[in-house]
């Protein structure tokens, strides 16, 4: 009778193994931490056409001013979501709002019933900005657009998400006419160079 041989792996063999799939696994994190960014770059963009189809159809339907502002997160002085009025960034999330009294002055919205819709951050953000992973870079860079009760905003804009590091590959513009026609696209890297670079 032979005796039982033990199959298994040898020291060699295992270690092999492992450092094969640490080389893998170094390849594809930044591919997968890439394909997330991407994502929420359309996501946003998505988002924030959303917003502003809100803000005219409302206006109209309310016959009253309708705002989109920029959201201060990080609000630490109220339980309702406010707006960033002198500082804050559009990545932070925004907030869809009635504007009962035509002033734009730190405490909007006045009433947590003025409140149509609150968007939440893009991706992970922070107080300072340092660890966004992206940005929300709109012309003039405004706290708040308003849409006037024909559902035409005060003027015409165009947001560019982009990441952060200058990387500009999947970059998403949302463009807002005078007429109030918001519109979503990717963009290439050439037409945002000069928004995403700085």
């Amino acid at each position: 009778m032979q005796p039982k041989v033990q199959a298994g792996f040898t020291l060699l063999e295992l270690l092999t193994v492992i450092s094969i799939a640490a080389i893998l696994m170094a390849i594809a994190i930044p591919q997968f931490q890439s394909t997330g960014l991407s994502a929420a770059r359309a996501s946003g963009g998505r988002m924030l056409l959303t917003a502003f189809n809100q803000a005219r159809s409302e206006a109209i339907a309310r016959n009253r001013t309708v705002n989109v502002c920029r959201r201060d997160f990080f609000s630490t002085y109220t339980a309702s979501p406010r707006c960033a009025v002198d500082s804050g960034r559009w990545v932070q999330g925004w907030i869809v709002y009635q504007d009962t009294d035509a002033s734009f002055d730190g405490t909007e919205p006045d009433s947590p019933s003025d409140i149509i819709g609150v968007f939440e951050p893009i991706g992970t953000v922070t107080a300072n900005g340092e660890k966004d992973a992206f940005k929300v870079s709109p012309t003039g860079n405004p706290g708040v657009v308003s849409f006037g009760t024909n559902g035409r905003p005060t003027q015409a804009l165009s947001f560019t998400l982009c990441d952060r590091t200058g990387h500009l590959k999947d970059s998403r513009r949302v463009d807002l006419s005078l007429s109030g026609h918001a519109s979503l696209r990717a963009l290439s890297v050439a037409d945002t160079s000069s928004a995403c670079a700085s």
